[in-house]
């Protein structure tokens, strides 16, 4: 059986994600709040969006951004509490966090995959 296959494998690929994006949504809410940003408050648009990724697998590519924002949207704004133009610049520079962890870090693999030996 695969690790990606099992409930283990799902369970612990939606956690590292739920990390990852936690981490990414401080860094964003630091950059637009400043010293206000406290990670506790992170912690729900992280998990929001490693639950929304969970839809990739059958949704088509727009539907899951479409989702992601505003599901990523509704969640900044019930966890910051801030008005819509401050909820939008956070889930903006969330969205373009993620977009570039996720580039990077598919760069990293194609280099690990094709690398001799």
């Amino acid at each position: 059986m695969l690790l990606q296959s099992s409930p283990l494998g799902i369970l612990g690929g939606v956690l590292l994600i739920a990390v990852l994006s936690t981490l990414l949504a401080n860094t964003a809410a630091y950059f637009v709040l400043g010293g206000e940003a406290e990670l506790r408050q992170a912690v729900p648009p992280g998990v929001a969006m490693a639950l929304v990724g969970l839809s990739a697998a059958v949704l088509p590519p727009a539907a899951v951004i479409a989702i992601a924002l505003v599901v990523d949207y509704a969640v900044v704004y019930l966890a910051y509490g801030l008005n819509r133009r401050g909820t939008a610049m956070i889930t903006a520079m969330h969205y373009a966090l993620t977009i570039l962890a996720a580039y990077g870090i598919n760069s990293l693999l194609a280099i690990y995959q094709t690398a001799p030996g």
